[in-house]
């Protein structure tokens, strides 16, 4: 504990649970033996995250709270920024009034009002957060140097703490693309399940309709792939426009049903191909932009930040998938159980059904009885499929961590990257 300096909780919580199973020999029932188990759980994985943390310290980066401080303050300063940056893309353009005047309808400010309606609400702004990293990380394994005029936020309109750590323009607008093509994919996907809230709000189809809904989407896609074309660089685009068509095979991989003879690892290779075709794939083209364009010839940089990106991305979607089962919709901003009720099965069920095969059936036929989805989620709450999800989570994270930790001249920010992929196991929300 003292070692690896864990949070005082944390040390708690692991220390009673250390005490517990040192206590195994006094232990006599069933019922003692079981509610055991979880606790060697949580010992094993402190152990675990403790020997990944120890796998990506560094002598010669500074992990002090000032390194912290400043790798938050460059997030903060430049998310901030690109906020603002997005609305302002997203004001409907029409110069000669030639829409209004033929319409005879406030479209302009209807769109504009459509288009910020999820932004306003503010999200985690994950996409970019590790977009700006990534492209600092990267800035810094390659010794790069961005002039003042291609600075992303000017130094005069940032704190001293932060200054070192730069973007250039390009890798800044990589960001703005990454949230703007989540958030459209996410307006696109509450019309596909009919979904009545999103970040604890109405969802944009509960209040304006599906065909507007679509068009939102279809706006903020174009507003995207205009900020995409300004960055002027053929590989870039190729690179991001792939998002949009891993989105789409994503979203019909999900759709299809999975072949009732396919075995377990067969339906869990699917769910992972899936998974990385509607999240991981975001996370990993936009970290591979950012290495581009920090240096368009470094093969090694590329294949790097993308497999951070990607391996961050499914461990992202693993614990989404966990908190589905354990916890609160004002956590999640959606109702828990979610999924279930779409038909889907992600990871906890499809491992619960290994142990409980009777899910088998109810998968197959996508939940759609009469207490199916309730009676899925007893069975997968009361089987061992969340623990192996944790134990995935983690495998995820640590080949995140791997790659984080390979980039040269180590900084702030990757740091902070080698932070992000290993809080994914214990994300609340």
């Amino acid at each position: 504990f003292q070692h690896f300096k864990l949070h005082e909780p944390v040390k708690q919580k692991t220390a009673e649970s250390w005490e517990t199973i040192r206590n195994w020999s006094k232990i006599k029932s069933t019922e003692e033996i079981m509610g055991v188990l979880p606790k060697i759980n949580i010992v094993a994985r402190q152990l675990r995250k403790c020997s990944m943390a120890a796998t990506s310290s560094s002598p010669v980066t500074a992990t002090s709270s000032d390194s912290s401080f400043a790798s938050t303050a460059f997030v903060q300063e430049h998310v901030k920024q690109m906020q603002s940056d997005i609305m302002e893309q997203l004001i409907p353009q029409d110069a000669t009034g030639a829409v209004e005047n033929l319409a005879d309808l406030n479209v302009t400010s209807n769109l504009g009002r459509m288009t910020h309606y999820y932004f306003q609400q503010g999200g985690k702004m994950l996409r970019p957060t590790v977009s700006l990293l990534m492209g600092n990380a990267c800035n810094s394994a390659t010794n790069r140097s961005i002039s003042d005029d291609l600075l992303a936020v000017p130094s005069s309109d940032r704190s001293g703490i932060a200054t070192h750590l730069t973007v250039c323009q390009n890798q800044y607008k990589i960001g703005m693309i990454a949230e703007m093509i989540h958030t459209a994919s996410l307006v696109h996907d509450d019309v596909i399940d009919e979904a009545n809230t999103r970040r604890g709000s109405a969802s944009v189809n509960a209040v304006w309709g599906n065909k507007m809904s679509v068009l939102v989407g279809d706006f903020i896609l174009a507003r995207a792939t205009q900020i995409l074309c300004s960055i002027g660089k053929p590989n870039v685009i190729s690179v991001m426009a792939s998002i949009i068509e891993d989105l789409v095979l994503g979203e019909f991989m999900q759709m299809s049903a999975t072949p009732s003879e396919a075995t377990p690892q067969q339906r869990m290779n699917a769910y992972i191909e899936k998974t990385h075709r509607k999240t991981a794939s975001l996370f990993a083209s936009s970290c591979r932009s950012t290495a581009i364009l920090a240096d368009p010839n470094n093969l090694n940089l590329h294949q790097t930040a993308y497999e951070y990106g990607r391996n961050l991305g499914i461990a992202f979607q693993l614990a989404d998938d966990l908190l589905d089962f354990i916890a609160t919709s004002d956590e999640m901003g959606k109702p828990v159980a979610a999924d279930l009720k779409l038909g889907l099965a992600t990871a906890p069920v499809l491992y619960a059904s290994q142990q409980y095969p009777e899910l088998i059936t109810m998968l197959l036929r996508k939940f759609k009885h009469e207490g199916d989805a309730e009676k899925a989620r007893e069975i997968v709450v009361n089987s061992d499929g969340m623990d192996k999800t944790r134990l995935l989570i983690d495998a995820y994270s640590q080949k995140a961590v791997e790659m984080a930790s390979s980039l040269p001249n180590r900084n702030e920010s990757t740091e902070q990257l080698i932070k992000l992929a290993l809080s994914q196991s214990d994300r609340k929300f």
